[in-house]
């Protein structure tokens, strides 16, 4: 890729940059946090249909026990010829069965009902959870790119840090040899004065020398002579 290209997505990046939401992480989480709440309230209304076809059951089963115990009474009734009863649980009977029929009707609407409304939050939970991975491999690679950059930045700025303490490393390398070089022509200037404190140094060495050397002598002639008798 050519510099000019590179350059042209640095500068429409940071344009991007400008114009998106402050935090756009924050913005999905919150949008994800509110579906999450939608989905829970739906939960709710859904459990409350089963609840509802729950007590639509019991209701739809007492009714049809009831229309069965007087078909039972009403037989019993005209086996020991009791036309009146017989009447009377006939009708009970023909009242239990409008109500099952009433019942078995809205629970069949609240169960299909229940069973679309149920598809329909496994559909939407499912593309929640789909929604939910995508943020999190989003957020993945946020955190990727954030260190990624992290480091560019930290390596361009030890790279600044190195070519100081390059130049500042040959600076005192130039200072360093001209201290040097100025230590030793002050030297040799002051061997080329025979009154500098170096040359004084060096002949009261050499005095001292030849005394010494002298003590020396005397005392290995005295070394080398006989002992008395």
């Amino acid at each position: 890729m050519s510099i000019k290209r590179r350059i042209g997505r640095i500068i429409r990046a940071n344009r991007t940059a400008k114009e998106a939401p402050v935090d756009p992480l924050a913005t999905i989480a919150a949008s994800q946090q509110q579906q999450y709440e939608a989905v829970d309230q739906a939960r709710r209304s859904v459990a409350d249909i089963a609840a509802d076809c729950r007590r639509i059951e019991l209701l739809l089963d007492e009714a049809k026990a009831e229309q069965a115990y007087c078909d039972r009474y009403a037989e019993e009734c005209v086996a020991r010829g009791d036309d009146d009863g017989a009447r009377e649980a006939l009708h009970r009977s023909i009242t239990a069965s409008k109500r099952v029929q009433a019942l078995s009707r809205q629970y069949e609407r609240m169960a299909d009902q229940w069973r679309q409304l149920n598809g329909e939050l496994g559909r939407l939970s499912l593309r929640i959870d789909e929604s939910r991975m995508q943020f999190q491999a989003l957020q993945a690679r946020h955190s990727v790119a954030q260190a990624t950059l992290g480091m560019q930045q930290a390596a361009s700025a030890a790279a600044g840090s190195a070519t100081g303490i390059q130049s500042a490393a040959r600076d005192a390398e130039r200072e360093t040899r001209r201290i040097e070089a100025e230590a030793a022509a002050r030297n040799e200037i002051a061997w080329s004065d025979p009154d500098s404190p170096q040359v004084q140094a060096a002949f009261e060495w050499l005095e001292a020398s030849a005394e010494v050397e002298g003590q020396l002598g005397e005392l290995k002639t005295k070394g080398n002579q006989p002992p008395r008798p």
